[in-house]
């Protein structure tokens, strides 16, 4: 939006850093823990929000408390944007009843919503959310940042790893929802064929408790020499880690159309994601990505399957990265919402 001329303001609960050229609002307090924590944490958005005098409220995330707070506020008009987790409320066992119901209104009484699929919108109408209020919009990948470089697997000494080894990454956050002891579990079997094999694991908001069982089935396996942990990286950094990697893991029981996943196919770098009906909308087996079922003996077999066909590798990576560049470009992605930012203050003017 930016870019596209307009002046923007970022209010955000998280410290960060945040683009040149965007106003940014820094809601965060230095514990949130507690009830004094949480009513600070509430105070601290509310003070935020009287700072802020727009044309064009966006929430981007329904389950959130600055959303929560735009609606509170009677910020309007408001659009929210809806990523998965933050309305998928059954599958991923997201917040109490108090935070569904608050979400609900929000998404019941804004202007405007956006899900990045069809099944997403299902949901949405599902809480009452007119069908003309809800639009598709996939966000997707900025192509300035994640792209697949010509020096392809030499791009970087990262994580110390030799360059002839092959590397699997694992990209989503290190919490249990996301099945990384499933991936030990392959990887154990994979190395028996292919010795030179390491798994990455992000450890991007990471969950203590699962870190230290993940360390603990690590040394239980063996795989001491076999797994690093990658450090929180900016865009650069991961645009780098896409391209040293050869494959992508991501493996959640639930989910919505994930960027991560969408990054990594922008960088030419096959992904072996969970077989979910609601992908089949945007991704296809064998010709985008590979689906897999959620057990060790079928990711291994995924993984052995990629590594051991270098046409059907070779097509995942074209046309993976085709159809990102197709479909999920941010840039015209962000030009619907700017489009529907427009028919909004026409209907409000």
């Amino acid at each position: 939006m930016r870019d596209f001329g307009h002046e923007v303001t970022l209010l955000s609960p998280d410290k960060g850093k945040c683009p040149e050229g965007v106003k940014h609002i820094s809601c965060a307090v230095e514990t949130s823990h507690g009830i004094i924590g949480k009513l600070r944490w509430l105070k601290s958005i509310y003070d935020g929000f009287k700072l802020v005098d727009a044309d064009i409220y966006h929430a981007h995330y329904a389950a959130e408390l600055t959303a929560w707070m735009a609606w509170v506020l009677r910020k309007k008009p408001l659009i929210v944007s809806c990523l998965g987790g933050d309305v998928l409320f059954e599958e991923q066992g997201t917040l109490g009843p108090v935070g569904r119901w608050i979400t609900k209104q929000v998404l019941k009484s804004c202007n405007h919503v956006t899900v990045v699929s069809n099944y997403l919108g299902d949901a949405v109408a599902g809480f009452g959310v007119p069908h003309e209020k809800i639009q598709r919009v996939i966000w997707g990948v900025n192509h300035e940042i994640f792209f697949p470089l010509e020096t392809g697997k030499n791009v970087s000494k990262l994580w110390d790893i030799p360059q002839d080894y092959q590397v699997i990454l694992s990209p989503r956050m290190l919490k249990s929802f996301y099945n990384q002891i499933m991936m030990l579990d392959a990887l154990s079997e994979v190395i028996k064929q292919r010795p030179n094999t390491i798994l990455v694991l992000a450890t991007y908001n990471q969950d203590e408790s699962y870190r230290a069982e993940v360390e603990a089935h690590i040394k239980k396996l063996s795989l001491d020499k076999h797994v690093r942990f990658a450090p929180p990286m900016n865009q650069r950094e991961m645009m780098l880690a896409y391209n040293r990697a050869d494959l992508i893991l991501s493996l959640p029981p639930s989910d919505g159309i994930p960027v991560s996943v969408m990054e990594a196919m922008a960088c030419g770098t096959p992904v072996i994601m969970t077989d979910l009906e609601r992908f089949k909308e945007f991704f296809t087996h064998k010709e985008t990505g590979w689906f897999t079922k959620l057990d060790t003996k079928s990711v291994t077999e995924s993984i052995q399957a990629l590594l051991d066909d270098p046409k059907l590798y070779k097509a995942l990576k074209m046309n993976g990265a085709a159809l990102i560049k197709e479909k999920a470009d941010l840039h015209s992605q962000s030009r619907l919402i700017e489009e529907s930012s427009y028919r909004l203050l026409d209907r409000n003017s």
